[in-house]
């Protein structure tokens, strides 16, 4: 469907070096996190904990985003939703 790896994990927290820092549970909600266009160390730590803390990541381009996921380890299940496929994947 959406190309990328799903890799999900009960575990929610990110890592900044080779520190693990466990992410705050999150309210329902729909949240939107910038991310950054080149440089991943320019990504705030807000945007670390709400990624991790998610139940899922959707994202313009898994490939592109599994990168920073995957750089801060990060393990959500990442899916694609962008102008071609938001009739099927979106609500």
């Amino acid at each position: 469907m959406d190309g990328g790896p799903r890799v999900t994990s009960d575990k929610r927290s990110y890592v900044i070096g080779q520190i693990e820092i466990p992410a705050r549970p999150l309210g329902p909600a729909l949240y939107l996190v910038a991310t950054p266009i080149g440089n991943l160390a320019d990504i705030t730590l807000r945007a670390l904990e709400t990624l991790a803390a998610a139940d899922i990541v959707a994202c313009e381009d898994t490939r592109v985003s599994r990168v920073l996921l995957e750089r801060y380890g990060i393990r959500r299940r990442a899916t694609a939703y962008h102008e071609h496929n938001a009739g099927e994947a979106g609500p």
